[in-house]
């Protein structure tokens, strides 16, 4: 067994490049050796920052002997090929999500990697968040009693969402990356839920609507709302929107207990807890960085799999499941 794991991070955009190439040169058990993308201008900044060399070539790269994992942050319509591509060199692979844009292909890519007895791991990093960790955390410690509802928004700026994925992109191609938008964003959440809650999303129904924002080049700025039952009897509404304006931006969970306590998780960093006092309790999180949403934290445990053979808190099947619940989405855009 190696004293490190040799990482190379392949895509240095937003996720790849200011979230797991940072956590993987500071993590203890992993030696970053190298960034791969197609463009040199993106690449090459990077890789000199932090001292690795780098690759535009994806099957040069797999060709590196130092070479043990890799981790794509590339475009979803790219996830089947270059996973497979990396599981037949015999390489460990962390997959941003969705893993492939249908089930079937997720499915091949889990069969191939048991195969080859390489672990292929999703980013589902929100079940690592400090936020959600102390959330779950009071609600095990009876803070509200028996979870019995929640509700959920999470607001993208149309701007933010424009400028990331623009209109024409593989973004919104369903064939290319499964769905648009509100799909591949939502896997995140919809997998927090059901680790925080224990509990499988039984019953759901969603309702959509796309208005075209012509001053953002023409994107579909999403209203996408859905109505959740676990099979505990837990009930929720959820709301993913990116049609508002960057001062709306927001990320909130409310939990409701059968004690009549409620519990709000706001953005990254403020949980409230409404009680028998008239004012809430505010806890506030110091958390900064690579950690705020979990990516570090996940990057560390995918390098511990590795390393001492344990079985993932994140699998394919979690993906699988996630993506599933998401997929109901794209049936009603094609209505």
């Amino acid at each position: 067994m190696p004293d490190k794991v040799g990482v190379a991070v392949v895509g240095v955009g937003f996720v790849g490049g200011a979230a797991h190439v940072p956590s993987f040169k500071k993590i203890e058990d992993s030696e970053l050796i190298a960034l791969c993308a197609r463009t040199e201008k993106r690449v090459k900044p990077l890789a000199e920052q932090y001292q690795v060399k780098y690759y535009l070539d994806y099957d040069e790269l797999l060709e590196d002997p130092k070479l043990d994992a890799v981790v794509l942050s590339v475009p979803t319509p790219l996830h089947y090929d270059s996973s497979m591509k990396a599981i037949k060199k015999g390489k460990h692979v962390l997959c941003e999500m969705p893993i492939a844009p249908k089930i079937e292909q997720v499915r091949e890519l889990q069969k191939a990697a048991k195969q080859a007895g390489v672990l292929l791991m999703p980013v589902l990093n929100f079940r690592f968040a400090p936020i959600y960790l102390k959330v779950k955390e009071m609600i095990k410690a009876g803070t509200i009693g028996k979870p019995i509802a929640i509700h959920f928004r999470e607001f993208i700026p149309a701007k933010s969402l424009a400028e990331q994925w623009p209109a024409g992109s593989w973004a919104w191609d369903i064939e290319k990356s499964g769905g648009y938008p509100d799909f591949t964003l939502s896997v995140w959440s919809l997998d927090m839920f059901r680790w925080m809650f224990e509990s499988e999303i039984s019953e759901v129904e969603w309702m959509v609507n796309y208005p075209r924002i012509e001053k953002y080049g023409g994107i579909y700025g999403y209203n996408t709302m859905g109505v959740i039952k676990f099979a505990n009897g837990i009930v929720g509404s959820l709301h993913y929107g990116a049609s508002v304006t960057p001062s709306a931006s927001i990320s909130r969970l409310e939990v409701y207990g059968d004690n009549t306590n409620v519990l709000h998780a706001i953005n990254v960093d403020k949980i409230l807890l409404y009680g028998a006092d008239e004012k809430p309790q505010e806890f506030n999180l110091e958390v900064k960085g690579t950690r705020v949403w979990g990516h570090r934290q996940l990057d560390e445990h995918f390098i511990d799999c590795i390393l001492h053979k344990k079985k993932p808190q994140v699998t394919v099947e979690d993906a699988i499941t996630a993506q599933e619940i998401a997929q109901r989405i794209v049936k009603r855009i094609k209505k």
